[in-house]
């Protein structure tokens, strides 16, 4: 029998990781605002252009860490949606299809490759939501391998865009 995985329920929502988003840039901006207590320790004489863009840097690598925490959070509903499926011996037809791909690969099922392809083939996944979330995940890959390549990933990925198919996915694994 494959081995079962304990779920540690410290997986974060979306909502969870939005306000962590806001509250962290909002932070970053005053930070950065010349009213902040600790402005003038780290800048002396600053050119507006100098804070600007460590501002803009700073926020760009916020959009990065929230994309990739939200990339995370789909990786874990669509895992613990896949192992609760095959633990739970359900009868529908996308629950027999995990409960197959459990058998021969367990707990380390590919997400892209089966996972994926049975949520599309088996579930309500529409074709478009699919390619979009292959997409994605090759942009979490990108950002995970330490952003060292171009990307070829067909259209720009940011925060808000992981986001967005997040909140489809997350609406489709609710019905």
């Amino acid at each position: 029998m494959a081995e079962r995985v304990s779920f540690s329920g410290q997986e974060l929502g979306l909502d969870q990781i939005a306000k962590h988003h806001i509250a962290t840039e909002a932070a970053l901006r005053e930070f950065f605002s010349p009213t902040s207590p600790s402005f003038l320790s780290r800048y002396v004489a600053p050119k507006p252009s100098e804070v600007a863009i460590d501002l803009a840097f700073s926020v760009a690598e916020l959009e990065y860490n929230s994309a990739f925490t939200v990339m995370a959070a789909i990786e874990a509903a669509l895992r613990t949606d896949y192992l609760t499926r095959a633990y739970k011996k359900k009868k529908d037809t996308l629950s027999r299809a995990f409960r197959a791909i459990h058998k021969s690969h367990g707990p380390r099922a590919s997400l892209e490759n089966e996972i994926l392809v049975a949520w599309h083939d088996h579930g309500p996944m529409p074709a478009s939501l699919k390619s979009a979330l292959v997409s994605a995940l090759n942009y979490r890959h990108w950002l995970a391998h330490g952003r060292y390549w171009e990307p070829k990933l067909g259209r720009k990925y940011d925060y808000f865009t992981v986001f967005g198919i997040a909140e489809e996915l997350f609406e489709l694994m609710d019905t």
